[in-house]
């Protein structure tokens, strides 16, 4: 197996190495850099492509992000609240699409529009009334008020392009404001870029990046260690030992808003009892898991890197209480053989896992889980799919791993709407609960910052009392460039990657 791996990872490089580079002038600066992940489109409203036009350093929204995940002005210099359901932006008179026409409130309109039409996350983001571009202004008029709606603005599904192109153009060579633009696109495999000579904020250093995907991480360690690649992101924590005192690269860490979390369907035969559940939780070595893929223990739903992720799960890893809160409820291993049953049932469970963000967490954390359960009398049967995503939404399964990120949009109202209201449209473990559910729309509709902060801890605490899912790890992003890469970066928030200040000395 070990073997097979290598030679794909042999066959992915020299791919690699056939397109790099291959139209570019010598004297040009070109940047080679390997992705995990190249969309299927470029096309900001298809799914979550408009996560890859934001991270080449080509999409751009009306507001951005920092470091703090806090709000900024981007597209737009301002912003005004009229009254809970209107808001006002005023753009940034110096923006131009990187055709040279101006951008205006119309086009903000146009994209927005167009967004709310193409794809049904945006009703999960804000209830939009409608639109209206004024000159350099655009009005929004919400049906009800949006506590996150500034935060959600900076979702790339909101990237403000010229909608005037076709379908088939916006989904190959999108017009956009960025410091660059696309040249060429092959959809899952390599994006061409040159520098937007009609930037507003100063042009950018590079003349030209080209992108490849390179979905497993073996692969992308080769592709840097052969010099094939200038920069690579999401490299194996296992990997990074590889580069870290290594002169010639440059390892950038960062704590982001992710968490690896296991999903226990709260339908299915043994995991609808909290105890059962509970028992879980307290059998995962959370501290051994975060030795072999990095990051930090999980103690709840969001990431301690963001300002309400500080909640106490108490599910330290305690075999002894598992087995004590089991043998309580009746679940015991009647015939010795290891498994525990009740009412005549082995406690077996189907466990769905594939590998997150081309990365092995999500395997090393399964193995772990079925190891430690086995100590508990639960025998977990592991099944590795391609498309973990069908059986999910199907809800076909017992447990499933999932790399979530918890406030993708730096506060975490959508990802607790999606995930945890009862209704939710991606609810994967089936939770439900009412008390839980009020606090989401209390939580959806507040503006003041103290009262939201207040809202999502006790979201979580509430989830955490009922162990509705387990919470194993919040986890590190990296980006390693070589030592000729000048000012690269590895941003907390996964929408950037590449900026106009990324240079090759």
């Amino acid at each position: 197996m070990k073997k097979i791996k290598l030679l794909l990872c042999l066959f992915m490089l020299t791919t690699l190495c056939g397109c790099s580079n291959s139209n570019k002038n010598e004297s040009s600066k070109t940047l080679n850099a390997a992705m995990f992940w190249i969309s299927t489109s470029l096309d900001p409203t298809n799914n979550y492509d408009g996560w890859v036009l934001s991270r080449i350093g080509v999409g751009e929204t009306l507001l951005k992000l920092n470091e703090k995940y806090e709000v900024e002005p981007s597209l737009a210099k301002s912003y005004e609240q009229i009254d809970d359901t209107t808001w006002k932006f005023t753009l940034n008179d110096s923006v131009t699409f990187s055709n040279g026409k101006k951008v205006t409130g119309k086009h903000v309109q146009q994209c927005l529009e167009r967004a709310f039409k193409n794809n049904t996350r945006t009703v999960d983001y804000f209830d939009l009334n409608h639109v209206e571009g004024k000159g350099q202004e655009v009005y929004l008029y919400l049906n009800k008020p949006s506590g996150a709606l500034l935060n959600n603005l900076c979702e790339p599904l909101f990237t403000i392009y010229d909608a005037s192109q076709s379908d088939e153009d916006i989904a190959n060579h999108p017009i956009c404001t960025g410091p660059f633009v696309v040249d060429d696109f092959v959809s899952e495999k390599t994006i061409e870029t040159s520098r937007n000579e009609n930037y507003y904020d100063g042009k950018a250093k590079l003349d030209h990046v080209h992108f490849s995907q390179v979905s497993d991480s073996d692969a992308r360690v080769l592709a840097l260690q052969s010099k094939e690649v200038d920069l690579a992101n999401t490299i194996d924590y296992s990997s990074l030992k590889l580069f870290r005192k290594n002169k010639d690269y440059q390892v950038l860490e960062v704590l982001g808003p992710r968490t690896n979390v296991v999903y226990m369907n709260n339908e299915s035969t043994f995991l609808n009892d909290k105890i059962i559940r509970q028992a879980l939780s307290y059998s995962v070595d959370r501290e051994s898991i975060v030795k072999l893929i990095g990051g930090k223990v999980a103690q709840g739903l969001y990431s301690s890197a963001l300002p309400y992720g500080h909640v106490f799960n108490g599910y330290t890893f305690d075999l002894a209480k598992a087995n004590a809160l089991l043998n309580e409820a009746g679940y015991l291993d009647s015939n010795h053989d290891g498994i525990r049953e009740k009412n005549g049932q082995k406690i077996v469970l189907n466990y769905y896992e594939s590998a997150d963000h081309g990365s092995s967490d999500a395997n090393i954390i399964a193995q772990s889980l079925q190891s430690e359960a086995k100590k508990i009398g639960i025998e977990i049967k592991l099944n590795q799919v391609e498309n973990v995503n069908d059986i999910k939404a199907a809800g076909t399964f017992d447990l499933c791993s999932a790399n979530d990120s918890s406030a993708p949009t730096g506060d975490p109202e959508t990802f607790v709407q999606q995930r945890y209201l009862s209704t939710g449209s991606n609810n994967t473990g089936r939770y439900k609960n009412e008390e839980v559910d009020h606090l989401i729309q209390q939580f959806s509709t507040a503006y003041d910052l103290n009262q939201r902060q207040d809202l999502a801890k006790k979201i979580s605490e509430q989830i955490l009392d009922d162990a509705g899912n387990i919470y194993v790890s919040y986890v590190p992003l990296n980006t390693v460039a070589s030592s000729k890469v000048k000012g690269a970066i590895c941003h907390p928030v996964d929408y950037y990657m590449i900026t106009k200040d990324i240079d090759l000395k």
